[in-house]
């Protein structure tokens, strides 16, 4: 093909690309999922366009004014634009449609059929075509690759929101508080392309106080009913036989009321009892996992009765594959966002205690008479911070001040890690991170599959992340010792590999100096994208000096920047702050 040809098909499909826009412009409105697909193509249509045009300048082709060909070889220039662009122009492609199709995805709910289709399809379209034109060239094969890509669009994106719409349906016909996400996840067309966003799944958090029996698995009539319709929905066009089979993740969840040993067997319980409902409607039990994560992931405050009740709930997760589901797991564990909302029971706050101020004395300007004046009582001052109570052994002074916020600067300064996943309307995104004082610690169970209940295959680590590689951490805060460890963190998933102890040596560089027992504590981690959070909770607080404590460590130098131990005096929170060293 010659240069004047080669522009003129590049104009006429700018031509039809901008003409395509200006039509559905008029037909739809312009914030639906269709205009997104719209704008979709066309910038994908502009991307690969001009990509060519300028690789043609930077590899020398020019038209020949007396013969219309090129100056620097046909067929040699177009071998190295055939070896140098595709790939490129491909991930340029695939990364922009990827991009309209998540943009397009986020109006399913909301949208009709044929505009579903519509987007889904455009973007389908779009990527059949860029495929096809890209590895082949020919004509014939580029209307076959926009027919099959407009097809497969169209079909995810009515299964999408058929599933949606479903969901949403049963709720509101039997009245549950239910919250229907997208699940996206990031992926990168080539190791070299930036990554897009693509719908991979759906989320349906659902509360569950009415479906079981109070501190039990049993499910009420009621229940077993309104559960019966969700799996009715989930259930609906699975793929056909030879095709690889959606996963379907059950997790249990409880408030914070009772033990978190209790309430974590108590939500696994449930969510296989929940499984086993999926399963008779139809799910094979292969395809099928459940986990209780009793108390750990609160989505609202469990100090008031509406936030339990939030948190007394089913969750619903179905991916297209297991290898997303692994991923989704992984980025659920240990994720900080559920430090928005602690786990310990309601513990009322009380106002600092009234202390008297001295009144100065009066300068004598006459004798003093017979008769004693009158006493006048002292001005009383109030401290109007509230303070947060808190039981123990303490007897130890750190030298820290009162506790008035639950909240932690220390967790609010961990920048969140990134997830191969992005959920739409993440809820309580913005709400602030407890600390240990208002919190207790977490517990939650395998992810097991409902066939065997064996325990989901994760590829597993045994690397440490640098300086928590199972040594000891210690330093002094108001001339005590305070140690924790061994501190041992796996990079897989940031896990705990060995439950630390607690220990002190209190006057340290007294001749009155006392060691402590090593006390017994559990940990738990929270991973951000640079940092760590290691938060340690005593088990018998009724012998141990400090409550729990938290600690930042950086997992790129192995380093702890910074910390705080939280300790009992005379009834009321108090915190300290607490930088350690590995020993």
């Amino acid at each position: 093909m010659d240069v004047p040809a080669f522009y003129g098909w590049h104009l006429y499909g700018y031509f039809l690309s901008w003409a395509f826009a200006w039509v559905m412009t008029s037909l739809v409105r312009p914030e639906s999922g269709v205009m997104h697909a719209v704008r979709a193509f066309a910038r994908l249509r502009f991307a690969v366009g001009g990509f060519w045009a300028l690789e043609i300048q930077r590899l020398g082709w020019q038209a020949s004014p007396s013969d219309g060909g090129l100056r620097n070889g046909e067929k040699d220039i177009g071998m190295r634009v055939k070896t140098i662009v595709k790939p490129t122009a491909l991930a340029v492609a695939v990364a922009m449609g990827l991009g309209g199709c998540a943009q397009v995805d986020g109006y399913l709910g909301q949208s009709s059929g044929t505009s579903a289709c519509l987007a889904g399809g455009a973007v389908g379209a779009v990527l059949g075509v860029a495929v096809v034109a890209l590895t082949k060239g020919d004509g014939k094969a580029m209307v076959a690759g926009a027919t099959v890509g407009a097809g497969a669009g169209c079909g995810v994106a009515l299964l999408y929101q058929d599933r949606v719409k479903k969901l949403q349906a049963v709720a509101k016909q039997e009245g549950l508080v239910m919250q229907v996400n997208e699940i996206k996840a990031n992926v990168a067309a080539t190791p070299s392309a930036a990554p897009s966003v693509q719908p991979v799944g759906v989320e349906a958090q659902v509360q569950s106080s009415e479906m079981f029996a109070v501190g039990s698995a049993q499910l009420t009539p009621a229940g077993r009913r309104q559960l019966t319709l969700l799996a009715a929905a989930l259930t609906d066009k699975q793929p056909a036989k030879g095709q690889v089979a959606k996963k379907v993740l059950v997790v249990g969840h409880t408030d914070a009321t009772g033990a978190a040993e209790f309430n974590q067997q108590l939500s696994e319980q449930r969510a296989r009892a929940v499984g086993g409902i999926l399963a008779d409607a139809g799910i094979p039990r292969q395809d099928i996992y459940y986990q209780g994560a009793g108390a750990s992931r609160p989505l609202a405050d469990n100090t008031s009765e509406q936030g339990r009740a939030a948190n007394r709930r089913v969750e619903f997760v179905e991916v297209e594959n297991e290898q997303l589901l692994v991923e989704r797991v992984r980025s659920e564990r240990s994720n900080a966002k559920y430090l928005a909302h602690g786990t310990a029971p309601a513990a009322a706050t009380k106002p600092a205690a009234a202390k008297p101020v001295s009144k100065p004395a009066a300068v004598a300007s006459k004798p003093a008479s017979k008769t004693p004046a009158p006493e006048v009582p002292a001005p009383v001052v109030v401290d109007s911070s509230p303070t947060v109570p808190l039981s123990g052994k303490g007897g130890v002074d750190f030298g820290g001040h009162a506790v008035t916020d639950t909240r932690s600067l220390l967790a609010m300064g961990i920048t969140p890690k990134s997830s191969p996943f992005a959920l739409i309307a993440s809820a309580n995104a913005a709400a602030p991170l407890s600390s240990c004082v208002a919190d207790l610690p977490r517990i939650e169970g395998q992810v097991k599959s409902l066939a065997d209940d064996k325990p989901l295959q994760e590829f597993a680590t045994n690397e440490f992340f640098p300086g928590l590689n199972g040594k000891p951490w210690a330093t002094a805060v108001n001339g005590h010792s305070v140690a924790v460890g061994p501190v041992a963190v796996l990079r897989d998933g940031a896990k705990v590999a060995q439950a630390p102890k607690l220990q002190f040596i209190t006057d340290y560089a007294s001749a009155q100096k006392k060691q402590s027992p090593g006390y017994a504590s559990v940990a738990n981690t929270y991973e951000g994208e640079s940092q760590i959070l290691y938060r340690v909770f005593a088990l018998d607080q009724q012998k141990s000096p400090v409550s729990c404590i938290d600690i930042v460590f950086d997992k790129r130098a192995g380093s702890a920047v910074a910390g705080e131990i939280f300790y009992p005096k005379q009834g009321d929170a108090y915190v300290a702050q607490f930088t350690p060293k590995r020993r």
